[in-house]
């Protein structure tokens, strides 16, 4: 079992969306496992299955592919926030890009066939992953949206508003990259704002 007091920002998420009752998060305690990450380290390697979900409890993580031989940016994960290669975890196919440490990272890994296992013991859990899922796909949808119908100024507004912590723990080329940018044009729009 994890130590209760890694469990309480995890806790505190989980039950702004579900109420467990008392045998329910017990039994959800027993699959947590605590995980530690130094800076660089890989969480996920291009070619792995990815058999779990992770929450991260401090640190950011960046999520990247190579793309027509260039390495991307696809997203950033922070503090009380769900991660996983979703395609490869639900579709157990090889994943097709990295997790990587930012900073120090402190996370809670919950593997596959736990999470299965609880998803079939109880229906709040299987509800609370469905609803996860709910709020993962909302998410690229809206990036995607406003990909498309944004100048690449308001994409780095919107980016600076939505996670400031990361503007401020992260390098400017990883934003560049994320934006679809060059360091050079980020360069430019940060002097205009």
């Amino acid at each position: 079992m994890t130590d209760p007091g890694s469990l309480l920002k995890i806790e505190s998420f989980i039950r702004t969306i579900v109420q467990p009752n008392e045998q329910e998060w017990e039994d959800f305690t027993r699959i947590v496992r605590l995980k530690k990450l130094k800076k660089r380290d890989l969480l996920l390697e291009e070619g792995q299955v990815c058999n779990f979900i992770a929450f991260l409890n401090s640190g950011v993580l960046r999520e990247y592919s190579f793309q027509n031989g260039k390495e991307t940016t696809v997203d950033f994960v922070s503090e009380n926030q769900f991660t996983s290669d979703y395609q490869s975890f639900i579709m157990q196919v090889p994943s097709k890009q990295y997790l990587e440490a930012l900073t120090d990272v402190d996370l809670l890994i919950l593997k596959k066939d736990s999470i299965n296992a609880l998803f079939d013991k109880y229906k709040i859990w299987e509800r609370f992953g469905r609803l996860i899922i709910e709020r993962v796909f909302c998410s690229a949808e809206a990036k995607r949206k406003n990909i498309l119908s944004t100048t690449h100024e308001e994409q780095y507004r919107d980016f600076t508003a939505n996670y400031p912590q990361i503007v401020q723990q992260v390098p400017q080329y990883y934003i560049a990259s994320y934006l679809g940018l060059s360091p050079e044009h980020l360069s430019r729009i940060r002097k205009k704002i």
